[in-house]
């Protein structure tokens, strides 16, 4: 088994501009896909990355992230994604909107369609209009939103597993949107609501693997949220709120390749014996910003494909 260190390598993506561009001149992204297909996911470079503002419980203008290791970072995680055999596009961020390097929550994307991210916050609004500008762009048609202004939605609190979404509600995302996103994606959704301001969106405390197993932290969210999650995934691998804190849950699975910003041990041990290889990509500029790697990967493929076990 490789250790996770010769998994990872490094690039600069800022002038990868003829890879981008061949990758861009294919087909459209929203086309039907393959089985064979590689997974696919939107980054968005780290232009103007910065705390600016506090809107979560990690972000502290006075902790402020270093623009140099940042591109360090988010370069390394372009070539780890891309080493694990995932197609990666990416596209650059605008001024004034320091948290588009988290493009995941602009939207949820549905094989050829998406809806559009609605975020609470007036910091993030503007993103969802770029990411959305993106997707159209490349073959994805949007899903309208009802006239309702009280539905809101972050990427981050959608999740796959096996067949159905988990829809995380609680500090961004109302628990109304669930029964909404079940009606236009055709899909059951089982929501899970969140009682810890830590975790704010539901990708960072809970993290499929395949149709079967799923990293999750069942103290981050209450009762009824706990036991659906517990009826419905039939191995779990359970973590404590220490473990979960390490950003590990929000990590992305490319075949049998675990892309993490950290690994604990005792999480290490279990993906080893599961037969996946973790390579650990740190993102400690962003957690900055209280996002880790699956806030920095739009998925492209969410209901694309069912997830392939090793």
């Amino acid at each position: 088994m490789p250790t996770p260190e010769s998994s990872c390598k490094r690039i600069d993506v800022r002038s990868d501009k003829k890879e981008q561009s061949m990758a861009d001149a294919g087909s459209p992204s929203g086309s039907p896909r393959s089985p064979r297909s590689p997974k696919r996911f939107l980054l968005c470079s780290p232009d103007h990355f910065d705390v600016t503002f506090e809107i979560n419980p990690w972000m502290s203008a006075e902790r402020r992230p270093d623009r140099r290791k940042s591109w360090q970072e988010w370069n390394d995680l372009v070539a780890n994604l891309r080493a694990a055999g995932a197609e990666v596009q990416h596209f650059p961020s605008l001024p004034g909107l320091s948290d588009m390097v988290f493009p995941t929550d602009v939207g949820v994307v549905a094989g050829d369609r998406f809806v559009r991210g609605r975020f609470r916050h007036a910091e993030r609004r503007d993103e969802a209009a770029y990411g959305a500008k993106w997707l159209l762009e490349h073959g994805f048609a949007e899903i309208p939103w009802p006239d309702d202004p009280d539905l809101f939605l972050e990427g981050g609190d959608v999740v796959r597993f096996g067949d159905v979404l988990l829809c995380g509600n609680g500090p961004r995302t109302s628990p109304a949107t669930a029964t909404y996103l079940s009606r236009v994606l055709d899909r059951p959704v089982v929501t899970v609501p969140i009682v810890d301001p830590r975790f704010y969106h539901l990708d960072m405390s809970f993290f499929p693997l395949d149709d079967r197993r799923a990293i999750y932290a069942p103290d981050v969210w209450d009762l009824e949220g706990q036991r659906a999650v517990e009826r419905l995934v039939p191995e779990p691998l359970v973590i404590g709120i220490d473990e979960a804190l390490s950003f590990c849950a929000n990590s992305v699975v490319v075949g049998d390749t675990v892309v993490m910003p950290f690994c604990p041990p005792r999480v290490r041990s279990a993906l080893v014996d599961w037969g996946f290889t973790v390579c650990v990509s740190p993102v400690d500029e962003f957690l900055k910003a209280g996002g880790g790697i699956r806030c920095m990967s739009l998925d492209l493929d969410l209901l694309a494909t069912r997830v392939p076990q090793p």
